[in-house]
């Protein structure tokens, strides 16, 4: 794995009250692979040749909830824009469920087959700046005119388990909510596509990550704070999840995740 693309995320486009909380930019510059680690989100991205100007020939790629890692290929000048969904829009912005989508995606023909409307973000554009409005603008009117709405408790049982950086069971968020353990199973994985074992795992293995990347803990302190059973338990997610050891990490971009 080599980190050849730079990711940014432009936050003066994002759009919380719409449905995405980020809107991204990234361009290789020269042959790799770049690692996308599982995060609990979908995507919807337009990928094209950042070296071309206009660009043209852009590919709209819809991303499902993934629960491990994978390797995108790249080579130099290929450019990607794209929003980053907030668990529980998925339907709102897209008019269909992301279940179907567990570690999958649509790409170009088959994005354009699920929904038509993306043929209007592949339109030549003159910079990927101008791509991202577009794709702000799209999603934002998509989510204001939809017929679509998150399920009442929704957000909030998304919100319990951010809270909680994945360490609640789906009892206790059952509990907090005055419902059942189906209930909560049923609104999760129509807002994000993953069942509340495997949402709540993703966001244990985020906060890990951050307790050892930007407050320098060791392994064992993470392994503890993080709420994992020990340190081996930790250790064997990191592989699953991420492909690499808590006590080496690799250069991955650990995305912004809002509740």
């Amino acid at each position: 794995m080599t980190a050849s693309a730079r990711y940014t995320e432009l936050h003066d486009l994002a759009d919380h009250a719409s449905g995405f909380e980020a809107v991204w930019v990234s361009t290789s510059d020269r042959n790799g692979t770049y690692r996308v680690l599982p995060d609990g989100r979908c995507d919807i991205i337009l990928r094209f040749d950042a070296r071309l100007t206009p660009i043209t020939a852009i590919m709209v790629v819809v991303t499902g909830p993934t629960t491990r890692f994978y390797d995108v290929a790249l080579e130099p000048g290929m450019g990607f824009v794209g929003i980053r969904m907030r668990p529980g829009f998925f339907e709102r912005i897209l008019g269909f469920e992301p279940n179907g989508l567990a570690d999958g995606n649509l790409t170009g023909d088959d994005a354009l087959a699920a929904l038509p409307d993306f043929e209007t973000l592949c339109a030549p554009a003159l910079d990927r700046d101008e791509l991202a409005v577009r794709l702000a603008a799209f999603v934002r009117q998509r989510s204001l005119s939809s017929r679509f709405a998150p399920a009442p408790i929704s957000a909030s049982v998304i919100s319990a388990f951010h809270a909680a950086g994945g360490r609640l069971r789906v009892g206790e968020v059952a509990a907090m909510h005055g419902v059942s353990e189906r209930t909560v199973q049923r609104v999760l994985i129509r807002a994000t596509g993953l069942k509340p074992k495997a949402f709540a795992s993703i966001l244990q293995f985020h906060r890990a990550l951050r307790l050892l990347r930007d407050h320098r803990l060791s392994p064992a302190e993470a392994a503890l704070e993080a709420g994992y059973a020990d340190q081996a338990h930790m250790n064997r997610v990191f592989r699953r999840m991420g492909g690499f050891s808590p006590a080496r990490l690799p250069d991955v971009t650990l995305v912004t995740l809002g509740e």
